[in-house]
């Protein structure tokens, strides 16, 4: 299992809000945590979700947690197997649902991939792969940012 660090996470903030925002380091680290699953680290889709839903409700960044969330998830699911299924304009009204609190996380989770036909490519970091996913959902993330409002830190 490959799992994106506090920095990973504040970087894909940065890349996806062109700023560097103020954060809760402690929420931070607890929504970082929960890509971990004590006892069953093997479910990239479950562990996926809940680092989802911590990123989405409790919102660490000042600017940027649904994008941010969105790119975390997908990095994590593409680095660990599975593959984006759906197109911007889908995965932005998934997220939006889910922001709403109209689709559970991993209900999200599940619409978005599927298991992967083959393997990354050898050597590929998952700053790369962050950068990838940032530039291939480019306008997922442009129609998010509407819905991404800022919290008053």
């Amino acid at each position: 299992m490959q799992y994106l660090t506090t920095h990973d996470l504040v970087w894909i903030n940065n890349v996806v809000t062109g700023k560097i925002n103020r954060h809760n380091y402690f929420t931070l680290e607890a929504a970082m945590a929960g890509q971990y699953s004590y006892l069953k680290s093997d479910d990239a889709l479950g562990q996926s979700a809940e680092m989802l839903r911590l990123l989405l409700f409790k919102a660490p960044f000042e600017a940027g947690n649904l994008r941010t969330a969105f790119i975390a998830a997908l990095t994590f699911l593409n680095a660990n197997g599975y593959a984006t299924t759906v197109d911007d304009s889908e995965a932005a009204r998934v997220m939006q649902l889910v922001a709403l609190e109209q689709m559970s996380p991993f209900e999200a989770v599940q619409t978005l991939t599927a298991p992967a036909s083959g393997d990354l490519p050898s050597g590929l970091t998952l700053r790369s792969l962050i950068s990838h996913e940032c530039n291939h959902h480019a306008a997922a993330l442009k129609i998010l940012t509407e819905r991404d409002t800022p919290l008053p830190f």
